[in-house]
């Protein structure tokens, strides 16, 4: 139970490093879009250099911004041709604390990392919204659960036929002589 438990940890541990680094692109993409917005340019001019996706298939980053309300402005991306944006939710808490870092499921099989940010600019507010999807984040997770669960049958054998060597050890050293 020990040896489980203690993979457990390890599993959790690592696959939460390995989801919260999916965030690292999103959260630079946002930072900057939100830098440039309020520096002044426009918002074509704030996404340019980014290249136009279907998030069910592409896995290059997106962005997005947003009115104060959520609605759409721009993008970056669409879901099957189709605009789409996070859950008010999504901005509410952006709004709160300053940024918000999700993992987003528009539909089944369609899951991104997103990091949303408020901008402000002359008293225009809005969200810059920023994500890639985390289809290789996923795959990588599969092949740590994988290694872990390796890991745990090799140490459980190990440890089993080390009881059986101890075990057969005491015996014959338990046996007296004749």
């Amino acid at each position: 139970c020990a040896i489980v438990c203690m993979y457990g940890i390890v599993y959790i541990a690592l696959q939460q490093y390995i989801r919260l680094s999916a965030d690292e692109v999103p959260i630079r993409y946002a930072a900057d879009i939100k830098a440039r917005l309020e520096s002044g340019v426009s918002l074509r001019q704030a996404i340019r250099g980014i290249d136009s996706t279907d998030m069910q298939t592409s896995l290059a980053p997106f962005a997005m911004i947003c009115d104060h309300k959520g609605d759409l402005k721009i993008a970056t991306t669409n879901l099957h041709g189709r605009s789409i944006v996070p859950p008010a939710g999504v901005f509410t808490v952006a709004g709160q604390n300053g940024e918000n870092r999700r993992s987003w499921q528009p539909e089944a099989g369609v899951r991104n990392a997103i990091v949303v940010l408020p901008y402000s600019i002359n008293g225009d507010q809005g969200y810059v919204v920023a994500g890639h999807s985390l289809k290789e984040t996923e795959k990588r997770e599969q092949f740590l659960l994988g290694q872990i669960v390796v890991g745990i049958l090799i140490t459980l054998g190990a440890t089993f036929i080390i009881a059986i060597l101890t075990a057969a050890s005491v015996r014959t050293r338990s046996i007296p002589a004749i």
